[in-house]
């Protein structure tokens, strides 16, 4: 593994087609339910796709994270808590940070705010970033 990906980045990467990455990287528990809610918001807050669209989307979604390795946080909650306090961020962004933390990865985010905080502890770069260095934009 090499890679700890959140939420938005994956949804990203899938809306681009870019799932290669996938196999060397790992998530969190958490990043399904987030990458699904993401295509809903696109889907009906939006309005930016089509439901035939967003249910591809999440079929892609499914086969990902069933290949995917999917870190359990379970264990880790007084961990994610103390960083998230630290922090003052939000538990789930907490819970991506501690993941990457523990298991040595870089954390592929698109989320500005958690990069910022988390560059403090390990390396991040965002999905944009990962698909140029790897030929594809």
């Amino acid at each position: 593994m090499k890679y700890l990906f959140d939420a938005s980045s994956i949804v990203n990467l899938v809306k681009k087609n870019f799932v290669e990455p996938f196999i060397k990287g790992a998530t969190i528990e958490l990043a399904f339910y987030e990458s699904i809610n993401a295509v809903w918001k696109e889907h009906v807050l939006l309005r930016h796709i089509e439901e035939k669209v967003a249910m591809e989307l999440i079929e892609v979604l499914e086969d990902i994270f069933n290949v995917m390795k999917v870190l359990s946080m379970r264990s880790m909650g007084k961990e994610v808590f103390e960083i998230a306090t630290k922090e003052k961020m939000t538990i789930y962004d907490a819970s991506y940070l501690c993941a990457a933390v523990k298991n040595g990865l870089t954390l592929v985010s698109d989320d500005e705010k958690l990069r910022s905080v988390s560059s403090k502890y390990v390396n991040t770069i965002t999905s944009k970033q990962l698909a140029i260095g790897q030929g594809k934009r």
